[in-house]
């Protein structure tokens, strides 16, 4: 699939606060059925921007931000406030790994993400591999319909396609959730063992 990399150059877009108006976090928290999460990579974070809000919404959780360009990751250590409290660490990863152990978080997410990965099962893989068994992966991305802002549409990944992607990196319980006018929002598990 056809992709494209966020341009650097337009970083402060991705700190303004109406993307919460699209991308609505209470909505996403609900998708996950309001968790309790102690561990929560956010994969792909940018400036950390919704890193921040899951912060809030879990208050007792530590957030790993991570993001694969050094700006994004300097910018999150001298601007977000959760960075001085240790709730909010920021992670310098590569397109298809995170600095982080195997099976500690309860919940890894994916915001604007999918559309610019060169190989998603890769990255999905390790996604998996970061979850403990029965934890949690949020995937939103930009629906494959018109919409008012966005990349364009050859490169937007319909909810089969997540859905394939997903399985295909061993998530299992794969679910599509409305709410979010412009994003496919989607929710799936790592199994437990023997389940």
């Amino acid at each position: 699939m056809a992709h494209q990399k966020f341009d650097i150059s337009k970083l402060e877009r991705l700190n303004d606060t109406g993307r919460f108006d699209t991308m609505i976090p209470s909505v996403m928290w609900s998708a996950l059925g309001s968790p309790r999460p102690r561990i929560i990579v956010d994969v792909g974070a940018g400036t950390g921007l919704f890193a921040e809000k899951f912060a809030e919404l879990a208050p007792e959780a530590t957030v790993y931000a991570a993001d694969m360009a050094p700006q994004m990751v300097e910018w999150m250590s001298e601007n977000r406030a959760g960075v001085a409290v240790g709730r909010l660490v920021p992670l310098l990863s590569t397109e298809t790994g995170v600095p982080r152990p195997d099976a500690q978080a309860q919940l890894v997410t994916m915001l604007n993400l999918h559309h610019e990965l060169a190989d998603p099962v890769a990255l999905y893989t390790e996604a998996l591999r970061l979850l403990e068994p029965g934890g949690q992966l949020l995937v939103v991305d930009w629906a494959a319909r018109e919409t008012p802002k966005g990349p364009p549409l050859a490169i937007r990944a319909t909810f089969k396609t997540l859905h394939a992607t997903m399985e295909s990196a061993g998530f299992t319980h794969v679910l599509q959730h409305d709410g979010l006018p412009w994003h496919t929002l989607a929710t799936a598990r790592r199994p437990v063992q023997g389940s």
